[in-house]
């Protein structure tokens, strides 16, 4: 074989890499709505506005848009969706896993309150299954029929559901790749709406429809979205500008995150080390609840076992009274234990000195299994603002927000965590979850 010969299959091998270009799409939408009898809307609340021309960018595994005020990025690689507040002049930053756990949640209120609604048999329920499914692009039970009509007629296709229109799209089709069009009805999914059933139509359609039109008959509103430009540019990454990120909500948790962010794994290997230079101290000088709390600290850090430092020392230590109710105090058969472990874990505190945050992290666990999900975070943040690199804080903190429905900050606080000990075994779940999450839903990822 010749060198031009090589060098030719070579090309040939390379040319759908050297080929790859962006997608540019020119987007008009139209907003529109009619009123629906007994919906009550806010006095004073902003409305989007009726017409935009929104400009999308379909990139290998991203997507850009904006809207002549708005702008961001659905970055499926680093699995992120990235907003520029021109309120504030910062780029929000959201985890796919967060923007998905916080739609699960609320499928599932929406279902709950429509499930009360249907058997108090109130009519034209806002929160029927189909419609929440519709609303927020997710399937519950893909056994129970969903009641939704195809119709076509005049090209178009139209999805009736109990008369009412949900969806419809233009028959002619704008010629896209398998990718793009996928990377689209992503961007649908994510901003728009539709049910999983018409959008997994949409999916097996040989381009994207010229128009689509998604209908809301419980409120009454209705977008359509129709192509004016499609044109292929260079294969360039999105950029944005170089803006400080949103920090999380509670002033304290976000000081902490920040102190990790700017951290390195040298400058929290040496507060490790004074953690534990001060609990050998500790309990050579006769003070063991104070060791076996700076001992337990490097251990929530860090995910390993107790450090050697504590095992010479351990049979001392452990002999101790308050050591021995430390201990006692770390689990909670019922409320009534919880109380009590919470008291006692109270009491230690006065006679634990500057460690007296380390029982707040065991007491906030209490206080979390009783519901007291803010009198929890209250003990985490100040456990953090003392020790940013308590990697099982950042974990339990980001649990007690997942519950008030915060998923963002939720993430956020498992992201902090994986900046200090990535392999940490109290994070096997969180990746768990997110793994599972992609298995069942790879069209939101």
């Amino acid at each position: 074989m010749t060198t031009r010969t090589t060098i030719a299959a070579a090309l040939l091998v390379f040319a759908p890499l050297l080929a790859r270009a962006n997608t540019e799409l020119t987007v008009k939408s139209e907003r529109s709505s009619v009123p629906v009898k007994g919906l009550q809307t806010q006095a004073g609340e902003k409305q989007p506005p009726a017409n935009q021309t929104i400009h999308l960018t379909l990139g290998t595994r991203w997507i850009e848009w904006a809207d002549g005020s708005n702008r961001g990025v659905y970055d499926f690689a680093r699995r992120v969706i990235i907003g520029v507040d021109p309120q504030t002049h910062r780029l929000v930053e959201v985890s796919m896993y967060a923007a998905f756990s916080g739609r699960d949640a609320e499928l599932e209120n929406r279902m709950m309150i429509g499930g009360a609604l249907e058997a108090g048999k109130v009519e034209n329920n806002p929160m029927s299954p189909t419609l929440a499914e519709h609303q927020l692009s997710l399937r519950r039970d893909a056994k129970r029929a969903s009641g939704i009509e195809r119709k076509s007629n005049d090209g178009e296709q139209r999805y009736l559901w109990q008369g009412k229109e949900l969806f419809a799209y233009s028959t002619k089709l704008v010629p896209l790749a398998a990718a793009d069009r996928d990377l689209y009805i992503r961007y649908l999914r994510y901003t728009l709406g539709g049910h999983p059933e018409i959008l997994d139509d949409l999916q097996k359609l040989d381009g994207i429809p010229k128009w689509v039109r998604y209908g809301d008959p419980a409120f009454g509103t209705a977008l359509r979205l129709e192509v004016l430009e499609s044109r292929k540019t260079p294969d360039t990454d999105y950029v944005l500008p170089p803006l400080e990120k949103t920090s999380m909500k509670n002033p304290g948790a976000a000081a902490a995150a920040a102190r990790v962010a700017s951290s390195t794994p040298e400058s929290r290997a040496a507060f490790g080390a004074r953690i534990l230079a001060a609990a050998n101290e500790a309990a050579d000088m006769g003070r063991p609840l104070q060791a076996m709390l700076g001992y337990i600290e490097l251990q929530l850090m860090s995910g390993g076992e107790m450090p050697p430092d504590f095992n010479k020392r351990a049979e001392s230590i452990t002999r101790d009274g308050n050591v021995r109710a430390l201990v006692g105090a770390f689990q909670a058969a019922s409320e009534v234990q919880a109380r009590a472990n919470i008291a006692t874990l109270q009491g230690l505190a006065a006679v634990a000195g500057d460690k007296a945050y380390v029982l707040g992290i065991f007491r906030a666990n209490m206080e979390s299994s009783l519901g007291n999900r803010e009198a929890a975070t209250s003990l985490f943040v100040i456990a953090l603002t003392q020790n940013p690199f308590i990697t099982g804080v950042w974990k339990d903190l980001g649990d007690s927000l997942d519950t008030g429905y915060d998923a963002v900050d939720t993430w956020r606080c498992y992201e902090t965590a994986r900046i200090i000990a990535p392999r940490h075994k109290l994070l096997d779940g969180i990746a768990r979850g997110e793994a599972e999450m992609v298995k069942e839903h790879p069209e939101y990822f």
